[in-house]
């Protein structure tokens, strides 16, 4: 029954990670999750001659759930101000609070004060990590290179780079499109030799029909669990009903 009970409560888990992917998969940048089981305490099986045959698993529990950052396809927008990045880094967003948070998200526009920031107001940030400022009255043309070099009418601005989490950060999954570090020691690296395309969008790297397939195991394993307790419930009952004749 504990084993039953233990596994409906990680099918469950696991249709919402599937669910949640499900309703960002027009989210831009966004990035779905996973997560994987382990099994709870195996027990040994030992034979007659007390050599071990096997093992009996008493359940699984959650091993880690984990951030899959492959990369998205792109969609072109024609925006001159939406950037899409081919690699592995995210671009670094300062919040309306100061803080310093990361997403794949590149749709941007430039707020009356002139800075580029996205749909949560969040100020873009160059490889120096300052804001961005563009002067949109004065300016016809705004190009952002390969490199991430900003140009406005031909003459450099700033640049673009990107950041990626260190090897055995912890990643706090923030709403929506955005990351963070959850380990305040760590420091995000740089990344080299990522590409920007200027009047794209990377859309959600979420694979609907694998996702939806997915869903429907998990329903299904769930339901047949469900079916395991109801039996063994019955039965116990049926036990405890002929212990008192």
């Amino acid at each position: 029954m504990y084993s039953a009970s233990g596994a409906m409560k990680m099918n469950a888990l696991e249709q919402q990670i599937l669910s949640d992917n499900l309703a960002n998969i027009n989210t831009t940048g966004f990035k779905g999750e996973k997560i994987s089981f382990r099994s709870v305490n195996p027990n040994l099986v030992r034979g007659d001659d007390n050599k071990i045959v096997g093992s009996m698993v008493a359940g699984v529990n959650v091993h880690s759930t984990h951030n899959n950052f492959s990369q998205g396809s792109l969609r072109l927008t024609n925006n001159p101000l939406d950037v899409a990045i081919t690699g592995e880094g995210l671009f670094a967003v300062e919040t309306p609070s100061a803080d310093i948070q990361y997403t794949r998200n590149g749709h941007f526009s430039v707020d009356k004060d002139g800075f580029m920031t996205n749909a949560h107001g969040d100020k873009l940030l160059d490889q120096g990590l300052s804001p961005i400022v563009l002067d949109m009255r004065n300016t016809s043309d705004i190009s952002i290179k390969k490199d991430g070099s900003i140009l406005a009418d031909g003459e450099s601005v700033t640049r673009l780079t990107t950041f990626k989490f260190p090897q055995g950060a912890g990643i706090l999954r923030l709403a929506g499109d955005k990351f963070d570090l959850s380990d305040d020691g760590m420091v995000m690296q740089q990344v080299v030799g990522d590409s920007f395309h200027q009047g794209f969008l990377e859309e959600s790297n979420v694979n609907a029909v694998k996702s939806s397939t997915d869903m429907i195991k998990v329903m299904r394993h769930y339901e047949a669990n469900q079916r395991s307790l109801r039996t063994q419930a019955d039965t116990l009952r049926l036990l405890i009903d002929v212990g008192k004749i």
